[in-house]
């Protein structure tokens, strides 16, 4: 199954560029969405309500969240503005809002359900009359108290269904018109789907469960909107056509987001006497429409908050479980010492590293970074920092130890995983470090004048790829040296806060690393340094993977 996900937009504000459907394809790095040339999900230049780098799409194990990169008029979920740099799960059926579009997020597919509502916008005869707050009139006193008592009915409602048959009901009451319905747009062509009903099943059965594109639409503009004969009593063909005299339609408002229409109409399944409106019915339906949207708001506001608890209780649990399985001190091996410090990033993370004293002497060093997250990226993890330190202990040999491990993996990797791996051995009597680069690329040798020196010799590729592969090692020289450092690509690939004057996205790179370890003062944790600078690179604690920095110094 494919992770792709789609931004489908719906009926909005008048004037905003009509779009086509954005597909989300899991990318490393994610998708960034704004006006500027370089973002993976470009907007139209000319909507400067949008950000040039306004919302970043990142996918992990088949789960996909929004983070909201400190645009100007802000990202808005389910109508809720999102926190600038802290992320926001997603689920089907959201509504992500990036003015002056509102986009209904799927890991469906484009919508192939619901219904395809009545195209009658060119009916001359028909007569569309919105209902502003100007425009609205004064209800009586029956229709005032009826509001009061949907009101309590309306904030007490246990989940949307609820509120939803309390809507219902109130509103056909207060109209007199018999059939209700709450629509939900799935795309900005006019196909819909209904989420509640009170539309007899006679009707359903008869076909009659049609709806007008001109109410729709109009109502997506945030207004009430009432259809009915025009001024000489002649019906319009498309009411004729659905035996309608008469509909209402309001939309229920997060905000400046439209997240659901009600509906109401006369229809019936066979001929009768028209239904005639109550007094001030679109009124009424105003006043009752505005809320529900407060009560839908509340409810939806509580949602998102146990998504952010979620986050934060995944997080917690990948941190303990990252605690658990490395080095919890300082790791000391004749003249060289050994500490090291992960973070894990949103979701259960693959990064690990160790420290060991070998022996025969030696200080063995490994960091691996497992490709992914989730539930099958920390168990690869888990069982690669077994397997590793075992081996290493059984007989020290680095190149062997990777070779083994990669043949144990390979078999048993979850489809599309793999290990990046650096494994270094320490000798204090050669003053040398002999290791295994496979695939991984961030170890950097310090000397005193502040140069660095790459240990990626060889073209060892990451671990469970080719199950036959052979890794062999290089050595590298300590003398004139006081450190070496490894990462994990989540500290390397970082992205800023906020891109460059020329627009750009900045990533930390190696030279932000370079930058940290210079200004560091003498006997300064290195590591805290460079996880400072990163957290103020990327406006954040909360970084986009997991990082992981280790430090041999002597």
């Amino acid at each position: 199954m494919s992770d792709s996900a789609w931004l489908i937009p719906l009926p909005g504000a008048p004037g905003a560029p009509p779009l086509e459907p954005l597909e989300l394809s899991p990318t490393p790095g994610g998708l960034v969405i704004g006006r500027h040339e370089q973002c993976e999900l470009q907007l139209p230049a000319s909507a400067e309500s949008v950000s040039r780098h306004h919302a970043h799409l990142i996918e992990q194990g088949g789960r996909w969240r929004i983070v909201d990169l400190n645009s100007r008029w802000g990202t808005f979920v389910n109508g809720v503005k999102l926190t600038p740099h802290r992320e926001m799960p997603l689920k089907s059926g959201d509504l992500i809002r990036i003015a002056p579009w509102t986009f209904s997020f799927s890991t469906q597919g484009l919508p192939q359900h619901g219904l395809l509502s009545v195209d009658d916008r060119d009916t001359a005869t028909m007569l569309v009359r919105s209902v502003t707050s100007e425009q609205a009139k004064p209800l009586q006193e029956d229709m005032l108290n009826l509001l009061l008592q949907s009101a309590s009915a309306l904030h007490a409602a246990g989940d949307e269904l609820a509120l939803a048959n309390v809507l219902m009901d109130t509103a056909c009451r207060g109209t007199g018109l018999p059939n209700a319905t709450i629509l939900r747009a799935l795309d900005a062509g006019g196909r819909v789907e209904v989420l509640a009903s009170r539309m007899g099943p006679a009707l359903h059965e008869a076909g009659a469960a049609a709806y007008s594109r001109t109410l729709l639409a109009t109502a997506s503009q945030g207004t009430v909107v009432e259809l009915s004969a025009d001024s000489d009593g002649q019906m319009a063909q498309s009411i004729v056509d659905m035996k309608i005299d008469a509909a209402i339609c309001a939309p229920l408002m997060l905000g400046t987001t439209v997240a659901a229409y009600l509906y109401l109409d006369s229809r019936s399944s066979s001929g009768g006497a028209r239904r005639a409106l109550n007094a001030n019915a679109s009124s009424f339906c105003r006043a009752l429409a505005n809320m529900a949207g407060l009560a839908l708001a509340n409810l939806k506001r509580i949602e998102m908050e146990r998504r952010a608890a979620l986050i934060e209780a995944e997080l917690g649990a990948a941190a303990a479980a990252q605690r658990w399985i490395l080095p919890r001190v300082v790791v000391r091996c004749g003249p060289f010492a050994c500490s090291g410090r992960s973070r894990p990033g949103q979701y259960l993370g693959g990064d690990f590293f160790d420290a060991m004293t070998l022996p025969d002497g030696r200080l063995a060093v490994s960091l691996g970074d497992v490709c992914g997250h989730g539930i099958a990226a920390s168990v690869l993890m888990t069982a690669s920092q077994g397997f590793l330190h075992a081996a290493l202990n059984d007989h020290g040999d680095p190149a062997r130890a990777v070779t083994e491990l990669n043949a144990f993996l390979h078999p048993r990797r979850p489809e599309g995983k793999f290990v990046t791996l650096w494994v270094g051995v320490f000798d204090a009597r050669e003053m040398t470090v002999t290791y295994v680069d496979a695939g991984h690329g961030y170890a950097l040798l310090s000397r005193a004048d502040q140069t660095f020196e790459h240990l990626s010799a060889g073209d060892g590729l990451p671990l469970a790829i080719v199950p036959d592969s052979k890794y062999t090692t290089a050595t590298a020289s300590l003398a004139g040296g006081c450190g070496v450092l490894i990462l994990s690509d989540g500290i390397i690939e970082q992205f800023a806060a906020e891109p460059s004057p020329a627009g750009e996205r900045r990533q930390f790179k190696l030279s932000g690393v370079q930058a940290a370890l210079a200004a560091a003062g003498q006997g300064e944790d290195a590591i805290e340094r460079i996880f400072q600078a990163v957290y103020q690179f990327a406006g954040t604690q909360n970084l986009a993977d997991d990082a992981t920095a280790v430090l041999v110094r002597w």
